[in-house]
């Protein structure tokens, strides 16, 4: 979605037009002062920051229950998973199971400043490598990719749709050892 905004800035040698362009997150404004000159100053558009944090501070402390399917395989079996986002980082109850760790997750705005898209990369020293990436539309709904790529390199495809999601408590941190 592209939106442009017009204005008209006095009359005579410093006259112009401001036009505002706010497209894919990025506010540019141009101001062409003579037909030989122009000047463009780009910046990164406030409210998209503001939904992203906006967005991001709702996914916290989320559980989503959500149901994998394989790629490419027919009459394939779907399996249920949950996701929790607690903290900045995001875990997986089946991946947790398998050896993968909670990790940190990057987040962004798509370009119709409303789907928010997530991913991380999970580790495990047995099972390898699981990539996610999941996007959170103005419908509320989860849906994405999780590729798992094993010691032998070995890769499975899956795509997921979140079937529900709820509140969650917020995950306690560890006790300090006592001494």
């Amino acid at each position: 979605m592209k939106r442009v905004l017009m204005l008209s800035v006095g009359a005579g040698v410093g006259a112009g037009v401001i036009a505002l362009f706010i497209a894919s997150g990025y506010v540019m404004a141009q101001e062409a002062l003579t037909a030989e000159t122009t000047v463009t100053v780009t910046a990164p558009a406030a409210a998209t920051a503001d939904v992203l944090a906006a967005k991001k501070a709702g996914l916290n402390n989320t559980e989503w229950t959500i149901e994998l399917k394989p790629m490419g395989v027919a009459k394939a079996k779907s399996e249920k998973d949950t996701l929790l986002f607690s903290d900045g980082k995001v875990s997986s109850a089946n991946l947790e199971k398998a050896g993968y760790g909670t990790t940190n997750f990057s987040a962004r705005i798509l370009e119709d400043n409303e789907t928010l898209t997530w991913e991380t990369m999970q580790t495990s020293e047995k099972n390898g490598v699981a990539f996610w990436r999941g996007d959170i539309g103005p419908d509320n709904v989860m849906r994405g990719v999780l590729s798992k790529r094993d010691l032998k390199n070995n890769t499975k495809d899956f795509n997921f749709v979140s079937t529900g999601s709820r509140e969650a408590a917020p995950v306690a941190a560890p006790a300090p050892a006592e001494k």
